[in-house]
């Protein structure tokens, strides 16, 4: 049965080296892209048929038939994707898609993929719309940042990066997809195809312009070019004017249409990403940042900037003296203070010491002893005021009284913790519970204490087994520390053992994006997708473990029951 939106498509159903075809992904220029099943492993691919619209029909439903004028230039660009798949096989990263196979059928080839489950960008913005924030923005890009910096190492050019290529995972990872390696066997094939058909080897809105000529030689600047329209569309709403269309307009005007996203911006915004934003859209490359390591690096630094605020209104540029390229980074100016407003980014923190998923003491006992010694710190304080020369007012009777009911809760319940902080290492963790419960009847309305003893006693119930009252403890101490990563990661632990995986990823995936460079986080995440049987994300998860702290061996071992579970012997 065809797809009757896509009348060229493979019927549903048709068998490709062992997976039926589900249905069509998308289609481009030179390729169509569909989901397949494969009904003995249960595994899903996404798998890109190589179909360039134009020179290419059916025959009998599945057989490819190309234009008899065209044989050389099929037969050139075909070979030229076998080659890029196995190129792009050896990417190893974890937020590129990764390719699988290549299997040569139906007169035409396949490229195999994993399958990404999730939504793209395009459609993640289109969801948050108004309230998307940009701290939620750059914790997506600067991953992407990361695996462009990957790809332009290895001296590839992605060329299609734009917000319906980025995906990102049910577990939150983004995900870099759909290469454009075959672009630019479209560009080159159409310049020599008898038809000279046009297989559309740009993205409107996110191309640069010189991806467009024939004869230029992209490099690392072209992605930059595109990345910097993604943020755009991100901060602004919709996308920037299409580089085509800029280009036109300033030899038939004499003005570029381009905005910058000082004024179409929709929430606030430090000097450094706008500036990063203009100079990245410069039609000229020379004007743009150099690298994505550039890119990243503006993106990354608030440096204490004030923030640009967008106008209710976007205000119309005025025309350019000369024609020419425009130059899109100029200095914007700045906001009067009244229209300043800060973007939050908190400091990141350091995760907890790399430990078992069971051995989650440490971390109380660090947050305990610095309450402890702020604690003592304040009474040596008051100890030494209240013996200084210096005339003290006189504190009268009911003061005294409201002091003592004010202080002597606190103390008691501080004396409570640390009988408490001794008992877990003789294995007296019910007791230990007991003790935290009454320091936390004591406490009052001290936070410090109170998550303290809640942290406390969630690690000692979780030793005793109990880990609905764990999640429950923890619960607290995030409503009391809503910032704190190792909150969420600790309640994690919980419904690990609960086996509520996807209530532990979700709290996994928190912390990381609270402190994206704990290798900790990543690891309890790739343990999580190991007992969910997702083999693919738990390796992806033990690679960012690995690369932030390659000394830690379980890592290692993570990831190769990971690779073992997938059969990826050979690799491994």
């Amino acid at each position: 049965m065809s797809d009757p939106q896509y009348p060229f498509a493979l019927p549903i159903g048709t068998q490709i080296s062992g997976y039926e075809i589900v249905r069509v992904l998308g289609v481009g220029g030179f390729g169509i892209t569909y989901e397949g099943f494969n009904p003995v492993t249960r595994r899903r691919a996404a798998i890109k048929e190589f179909f360039p619209r134009g020179i290419a029909s059916r025959e009998n439903a599945t057989q490819v038939v190309f234009s008899g004028e065209d044989t050389d230039v099929v037969s050139w660009a075909l070979e030229r994707f076998r080659r890029s798949t196995t190129e792009l096989c050896d990417f190893t990263h974890p937020n590129i898609v990764t390719v699988l196979n290549y299997v040569p059928a139906n007169e035409t080839g396949y490229m195999f993929m994993e399958q990404v489950d999730g939504e793209t960008l395009e459609q993640w913005l289109q969801r948050k719309d108004a309230a998307v924030a940009f701290e939620d923005v750059r914790a997506v890009l600067d991953p992407i940042c990361e695996a462009l910096e990957y790809v332009h190492a290895r001296k590839f050019i992605h060329r299609d990066i734009a917000p319906d290529n980025i995906m990102i995972r049910k577990d939150g990872r983004p995900m870099l997809i759909d290469f454009g390696a075959i672009k630019i066997i479209a560009q080159q094939a159409q310049t020599r195809a008898a038809t000279g058909r046009s297989y559309g080897v740009a993205k409107q809105h996110y191309s640069p312009p010189e991806q467009l000529d024939d004869e230029a030689e992209l490099d690392p600047r072209a992605d930059v070019y595109a990345l910097g329209a993604v943020l755009y569309r991100a901060v602004s709403g919709a996308p920037p004017v299409d580089s085509d269309k800029r280009k036109s307009d300033l030899v038939l005007k004499g003005a570029d249409p381009y905005l910058s996203a000082a004024q179409t911006a929709r929430i606030p915004l430090p000097h450094s990403v706008v500036d990063i934003i203009d100079r990245s859209l410069s039609l000229k490359p020379a004007e743009r940042p150099s690298s994505i390591a550039e890119f990243r690096a503006a993106l990354k630094d608030d440096g204490g900037n004030a923030a640009v605020v967008a106008p209710t209104r976007a205000t119309k540029v005025q025309p350019m003296p000369t024609p020419g390229f425009s130059n899109p980074g100029a200095k914007v100016a700045a906001p009067t203070p009244a229209a300043a407003a800060p973007v939050r980014n908190a400091p990141p923190r350091r995760g907890p010491s790399e430990m078992s998923p069971r051995s989650n003491r440490s971390w109380i006992g660090v947050a305990a002893i610095a309450t402890v010694a702020l604690i003592i710190i304040g009474v040596l304080v008051a100890s030494f005021t209240s013996q200084s020369p210096l005339p003290v007012a006189k504190k009268t009777e009911p003061q005294k009284q409201q002091q003592k009911q004010t202080t002597q809760p606190a103390a008691t319940a501080l004396a409570a913790v640390q009988r408490a902080e001794k008992l877990p290492s003789d294995g007296n963790h019910r007791d230990a519970v007991a003790s935290y419960s009454e320091a936390l009847r004591l406490a009052g309305n001290d936070n410090a204490l109170r998550a303290s003893a809640l942290k406390g006693r969630a690690a000692s119930n979780g030793e005793l087994n109990q880990y609905a009252e764990q999640v429950a403890d923890l619960t607290e101490a995030i409503r009391l520390e809503p910032n704190d990563p190792d909150n969420y990661a600790q309640r994690s632990h919980g419904y690990y053992f609960m086996k509520e995986y996807d209530r532990a990823i979700s709290d996994q995936t928190r912390a990381i994006q609270m402190n994206s460079r704990s290798a900790y986080f990543y690891s309890l995440r790739g343990r999580t997708n190991l007992a969910k049987k997702d083999y693919i994300a738990a390796v992806a998860d033990y690679s960012d473990a690995i690369r932030l702290s390659p000394q830690t061996g379980l890592y290692y071992a993570g990831r190769g029951a990971a690779h073992g579970y997938r059969n990826d012997f050979p690799a491994h």
